[in-house]
């Protein structure tokens, strides 16, 4: 098990951030991986948080396997494999350092297109190409910081989607991404009896976030949450990239 202080500090409430948004605060997980690489290498924390979103997701489809949009995984989903195949060739080729950069610039074009994406008023029809493009950025994310939310919703949330089909569409198509994801971490050499021991002592406590968060998501006001999450996020991908920097200017 992983025993540093301050990789314990902040893989707790991370994964809580994780459960919560299983239990309802979609989106809240966006905030674990950034958070955690400040004290650990990128991969290694993907490595730790990655067998608890499989344990999680496998508890997410069945709830929402009836509820999802066909077309919707149609279009996007074989991209995100590409995505995926992409960064992980990406991944075998930089250092740590360029690597929160990168998670850090991804955390700030999140945060950015949160505050200031314009509203969405008319729905609008599906499209392959805007599909496979958002699909393919969304592989590439999810396999960098463990969340594709912000690509995904770019082509998503303009259908207007009824929010039960919108949530299991997300839900199984980032279950597919976790479940590819697999075996290039198995090739990266990142699953060691070290991270897998910490995800399993992790795993109860992602499990308690997530019933929790389904009983706060009715008493806590959602924007409030959400501000203070952005606001995190900002301020953590900042971090992540004066970090980065100052370690590749050293190197």
């Amino acid at each position: 098990m992983i025993t540093d202080p301050w990789f314990i500090a902040l893989a707790i409430p991370s994964v809580i951030m994780i459960g919560l948004s299983k239990g309802g605060f979609a989106g809240a997980g966006a905030i674990a991986l950034p958070l955690m690489s400040i004290v650990a290498p990128p991969l290694m924390v993907a490595a730790v948080l990655l067998p608890i979103l499989l344990a999680l997701d496998v508890v997410a489809v069945r709830l929402y396997r009836d509820s999802y949009d066909r077309t919707t995984l149609l279009y996007t989903l074989p991209a995100s494999l590409v995505g995926v195949a992409v960064a992980w060739v990406v991944a075998a080729q930089i250092e740590a350092a360029y690597f929160k950069v990168l998670i850090g610039a991804i955390g700030i074009v999140f945060t950015l297109n949160i505050w200031i994406r314009p509203t969405i008023t008319e729905p609008r029809n599906h499209s392959l190409p805007r599909g496979t493009f958002w699909g393919a950025v969304t592989g590439f994310t999810s396999f960098v910081t463990l969340t594709g939310g912000p690509p995904f919703q770019i082509y998503v949330l303009p259908l207007r989607l009824p929010h039960r089909i919108y949530a299991g569409t997300f839900i199984i198509f980032m279950a597919i991404n976790n479940v590819v994801k697999v075996g290039p971490f198995v090739t990266l050499g990142q699953f060691t009896t070290s991270t897998l021991w910490t995800s399993l002592l992790l795993l109860p406590l992602a499990f308690l976030a997530t019933l929790a968060g389904a009983k706060l998501v009715n008493l806590v006001s959602s924007a409030l949450f959400y501000r203070l999450i952005h606001i995190l996020m900002f301020v953590v991908s900042i971090k992540l990239i004066t970090d980065g920097f100052t370690s590749i200017l050293a190197g």
